[in-house]
């Protein structure tokens, strides 16, 4: 937990620097592992993106425009983190979900001489001409659970150029309701549902609104958490007042399609002691691991994708643009429900893939032997130029 809330307050303190300031690197700036390598790790960039070192340094953005779950942390850390392992200044801005500001921030940073963006989660108006001054600068560029369509337009394709990866949410908002509807049908529910205009969110709830249209969920009510920032403790005291209007036997279920929302039904029903009504959620962490196995008759799966692989993958795609590879304008990333029954307190989410079936692992998405070289070169295994292209 301290590592967790240390690492989250790393992130935050680059927001509050960079947002108040031009941006600019210097040799100064580069991590000393950097430095120490640059006489082999310099040459084999050049020579695998020469587009991208024109400056001596291959630079990327990161952008997440909502709070911070654990499910963010860790896309950001595994983004982060794999191109830091590839030699590539990496610099992360984590914003509140102010759309304004985030073209502000996009403005900036295509101002400051970046190579790529990677842009995390925005409105579904932060999409296309939100991002043309990076655009425009022919910046390298791959979204995650973004709209990149041209003229903010959804039936237009995504931009000549850019990558949208995304979770599979139709999968995930199926596949969580089926386990609910698994239990009874019609099936008496309570949801937690986000403000309307977050991509993934309005995508998990085009599915739910089928299941009630199909007669199969009778909604009892729903909870809208007035601030996503603060999504676990405005879910838990809206669903305490929600509960005191049910009685025992009067509600089956509860889906919540973000873990922090299930979080907050978490506190809530542990407070009070409705152990009747289950839980089913949509993405998970470390954290939920511990909670749904201490009320596993209760918060029953969980579906969700790999966080870790996404911000890996991300990054590998933009570092694929760098050195001019064929990369696709639209990759999902595929659901899978993680049963409670499946889980036991050695799982993390580094070994889950060993614990539930078919869960993907990051080898070999989009990696390229050209990506090894540039690793082993970071990690001092690599004494030559042989760049593996």
């Amino acid at each position: 937990m301290k590592k967790k809330v240390l690492s989250l307050l790393i992130l935050l303190a680059s927001v509050f620097f960079f947002a108040s300031c031009d941006i600019k690197h210097s040799p100064d700036a580069i991590p000393s592992i950097l430095r120490n390598k640059s006489a082999v790790l310099e040459p084999l960039l050049k020579q695998i993106m020469p587009e991208a070192m024109a400056d001596g340094m291959v630079k990327v953005a990161i952008v997440r425009n909502l709070s911070m779950g654990d499910y963010a942390l860790q896309y950001l850390e595994s983004c982060i983190a794999e191109g830091r392992t590839m030699g590539f200044i990496v610099d992360s801005f984590v914003l509140s979900g102010d759309d304004e500001h985030c073209r502000e921030q996009i403005s900036r940073i295509a101002a400051a001489d970046y190579d790529g963006l990677i842009l995390s989660l925005g409105g579904s108006d932060l999409s296309y001409n939100s991002i043309l001054p990076a655009i425009d600068k022919k910046i390298k560029i791959v979204t995650f659970d973004n709209l990149p369509y041209r003229d903010d337009d959804l039936r237009k394709d995504v931009s000549s150029g850019i990558t949208a990866t995304a979770q599979d949410d139709e999968g995930l908002a199926e596949i969580s309701l089926e386990a609910l509807c698994s239990l009874r049908q019609p099936l008496r529910l309570i949801s937690i549902i986000a403000e309307p205009g977050i991509p993934p969110m309005d995508r998990r709830l085009e599915v739910y609104e089928k299941f009630i249209r199909e007669g199969r969920i009778v909604e009892t009510a729903r909870i809208i958490p007035p601030d996503f920032v603060l999504a676990r403790s405005g879910v838990r005291k809206a669903l305490i007042n929600v509960l005191a209007q049910f009685p025992p036997g009067t509600v089956d279920a509860i889906w919540a399609p973000y873990d922090e929302f299930a979080k907050g039904c978490f506190d809530a029903l542990d407070e009070t002691g409705r152990r009747e009504i289950k839980l089913v959620s949509i993405d998970i962490s470390n954290d939920d691991f511990k909670m749904m196995m201490d009320y596993a008759d209760q918060w029953i799966a969980s579906a969700a994708t790999d966080p870790s692989i996404a911000g890996a993958v991300n990054m590998r795609l933009l570092a694929a643009k760098f050195a001019g590879e064929s990369t696709p304008a639209v990759y999902t990333f595929d659901a899978h429900l993680v049963e409670t029954s499946m889980l036991n307190h050695s799982i993390t989410m580094a070994n889950i893939a060993i614990h539930v079936p078919h869960w993907p692992v990051p080898d070999g998405l989009f990696e390229y032997p050209w990506m090894t070289s540039l690793k082993d070169c970071v990690a001092g295994r690599l004494g030559t130029g042989r760049s593996g292209k």
